[in-house]
């Protein structure tokens, strides 16, 4: 299945923001977790939209949109 790249950008600042988050304290801390909340929120959309687009499960999307990320990681 090819992964649209906007999907695979989107699970990249997923990533950077977790990132982010786990280094920060604080103020900085609550902010990048804002930023998570934001990207994870978008990516959860942009895969169900996919999904339903393709008529792909929504499980078999996120796995495809993981690897291609190149990353084996939950969205939880």
């Amino acid at each position: 299945m090819e992964i649209p790249r906007r999907l695979i950008e989107l699970r990249h600042a997923v990533e950077a923001a977790d990132n982010r988050y786990r280094s920060n304290r604080g103020e900085n801390a609550t902010v990048a977790l804002a930023v998570w909340s934001d990207a994870t929120a978008a990516l959860a959309r942009g895969i169900a939209a996919y999904s339903d687009e393709t008529g792909v499960p929504h499980r078999e999307v996120e796995s495809a949109v993981q690897r291609a990320a190149g990353r084996h990681t939950s969205l939880d």
